[in-house]
């Protein structure tokens, strides 16, 4: 099973060395995605408004390559305050049904913005 590098036009390309998206088998794996717009600007100065867009980047990614939101089956957030806990989940609630991926919620300190979200998917 070999592995494939996959991205969308609807959504920033990487900063570095790494792939936004690898397609292994039935699974892919995401990269941690922010709030960022295809023309990697900073969208948002808020919790609300930056975890929407990193939420729509992460369903762009999904929706252009075969995916949906309920493939999700993990995610591990990082956010930069955790007092921004409630109102992430708020947000993510939006994009997310049951049953819920299984997460993780990290906080540290991240380069400008508020949160960064990775996940894995698994198409049946």
């Amino acid at each position: 099973m070999t592995k494939q590098q996959l991205a969308s036009s609807l959504v920033h390309p990487v900063f570095g060395n790494y792939s936004s998206a690898i397609l292994k088998g039935n699974t892919l794996y995401l990269a941690g995605f922010g709030p960022f717009d295809v023309n990697q600007q900073l969208v948002g100065e808020n919790i609300t408004d930056q975890t929407h867009q990193t939420m729509q980047n992460i369903r762009n990614l999904l929706e252009d390559n075969g995916f949906t939101m309920d493939d999700l089956v993990r995610s591990t957030v990082y956010l930069s305050d955790i007092s921004h806990w409630a109102q992430f989940n708020e947000v993510y609630g939006q994009y997310v049904t049951e049953p819920y991926p299984a997460r993780t919620v990290v906080a540290c300190q991240l380069n400008g913005f508020l949160v960064e979200v990775e996940c894995t998917a698994v198409r049946d």
